[in-house]
């Protein structure tokens, strides 16, 4: 695997680094509602809108999951707690104290 991630990363990389030293003249940005203008080098506003745009699918994916991770939290709780009492029956049954039987209709959590 990682040298997958080489063989992916590296040429990526030898392209990035030859479009910015291709793109260094200045570049004017202006925004239509904005009165100012921003001169910069071309490969940096394009890099930084790569950034910018990788960050904010991130950020959706991300919020996106919440309810994913909430349930899985839940449900892990659910299974660390019932995990416990079937630990707990199978040391009374070996112990050979009464308690409850394990064909027992638990209470739901």
């Amino acid at each position: 695997m990682r040298y997958l991630s080489w063989i992916i990363t590296l040429p990526l990389a030898v392209i990035a680094i030859s479009f910015a030293v291709s793109n260094l003249t200045p570049v004017p940005l202006s925004l239509w509602p904005l009165p100012f203008f921003v001169e910069a080098p071309a490969f940096a506003l394009v890099l930084v809108t790569l950034v910018v745009g990788f960050l904010l699918g991130g950020l959706t994916v991300w919020i996106g999951q919440h309810g994913h991770r909430k349930a899985e939290r839940k449900h892990q709780s659910r299974a660390d707690k019932l995990q416990k009492e079937l630990d707990m029956l199978r040391a009374e049954k070996a112990a050979g104290t009464p308690g409850a039987t394990i064909g027992q209709t638990l209470p739901r959590a």
